[in-house]
């Protein structure tokens, strides 16, 4: 597969703002769908602020060198449906979030620490295109049925 834009590229502003505004749709409705589906009081408002905290946080780590937006991933609804679901109460369900975020969070780290040593190549052998298509194609087929009742 090859780049349309090299990391060091421009587009022109045209594009830049078709792909801004492409983004600010995507990015918004995930970040806002989210807290809508799993509920339990969690606010849009919230995960908004934090998806802008943590893309700052992930900007000054990059010194800016790689465009992304952090949102809400739909990745992690199940797990935070079984928060909710095996607490207690709403504030046990919290910490449950926010244990397992910072789970999350460690193994990122952790992932992170073994790409700058050892580079990414041991990623393509492990995840090929092949795993990796279908594993988002099972998370998008998992989330439909909340599509369909929400």
């Amino acid at each position: 597969m090859e780049l349309i834009y090299g990391i060091k590229d421009r587009p022109s502003l045209g594009k830049v703002i078709l792909f801004a505004l492409q983004q600010l749709l995507a990015i918004m409705a995930a970040t806002i769908a989210v807290p809508a589906i799993v509920g339990n009081g969690l606010s849009a408002s919230a995960a908004l602020f934090g998806a802008g905290v943590g893309t700052f946080v992930y900007l000054l780590f990059t010194k800016s060198s790689s465009p992304v937006f952090l949102g809400s991933s739909f990745a992690f609804i199940g797990s935070m449906f079984s928060a909710f679901g095996g607490a207690a109460s709403v504030t046990v369900g919290y910490w449950g979030l926010i244990i397992g975020a910072v789970m999350a969070g460690l193994v990122y780290v952790i992932i992170a620490i073994i790409v700058k040593c050892c580079g990414v190549k041991w990623i393509d052998r492990l995840m090929p295109p092949v795993i990796i298509g279908p594993t988002v194609s099972i998370i998008g087929l998992s989330l439909s049925a909340n599509a369909v009742s929400d």
